[in-house]
């Protein structure tokens, strides 16, 4: 079963991995960088400031922060070194097979990716932390995708990887985002 789905896995990151376009080549480095993060972070800590004040924002950052370090540290740490699935770059036979412009492949393992994790993580949390328009949101969305995309596009991670990585990004922003939750009524208690 497992080889099966491993099977599966490979020819698709090969299908979508050839879906390349030179122009897209700078654009899929810039998506798999963590400089394209810093606007979208002070976006977030921007509204959060303006529609809810000084000290609110001070525990959505906070909160935003564990749920970056919870998702980083599962995705990078724990995982990759616990299942321990090489990525496709790192294979002899796959090697001269991926798209390649010269892009780094990144550590050994690829399992799960910690940029889906942590892209759908940030901005999961922080759209269910904040309200937004529903343009807004589905704007903000589009960004986690295009950054797991980046990822197979680059030929470091297999679809199953980023799916993956997603799925734990999001068990972790709600995870995050609940017990934030919890911990509201007592800071307006006074307690």
């Amino acid at each position: 079963m497992i080889e099966s789905l491993q099977s599966i896995d490979r020819s698709l990151f090969l299908s979508l991995n050839r879906l390349h376009i030179s122009w897209l080549d700078p654009v899929m480095n810039l998506l798999s960088g963590q400089a394209l993060w810093i606007p979208f972070i002070g976006f977030f800590f921007w509204s959060s400031w303006k529609k809810n004040g000084k000290v609110p924002t001070y525990l959505f950052g906070l909160f935003l922060l564990l749920t970056l370090i919870a998702s980083d540290v599962s995705s990078s740490y724990i995982i990759k070194n616990l299942v321990n699935r090489m990525r496709p770059c790192r294979l002899d036979d796959l090697k001269p097979l991926i798209y390649s412009f010269g892009q780094k492949c990144g550590g050994k393992f690829g399992f799960v990716s910690s940029h889906a994790a942590n892209s759908l993580a940030l901005v999961l949390f922080s759209l269910r932390t904040l309200s937004f328009r529903q343009k807004t949101i589905y704007a903000l969305l589009i960004l986690p995708f295009l950054v797991s995309w980046s990822r197979i596009y680059l030929g470091v991670h297999y679809p199953g990887d980023v799916l993956s990585g997603a799925l734990l990004g999001v068990m972790i922003a709600l995870l995050v985002h609940k017990e934030m939750r919890k911990l509201e009524p007592r800071l307006s208690d006074g307690n």
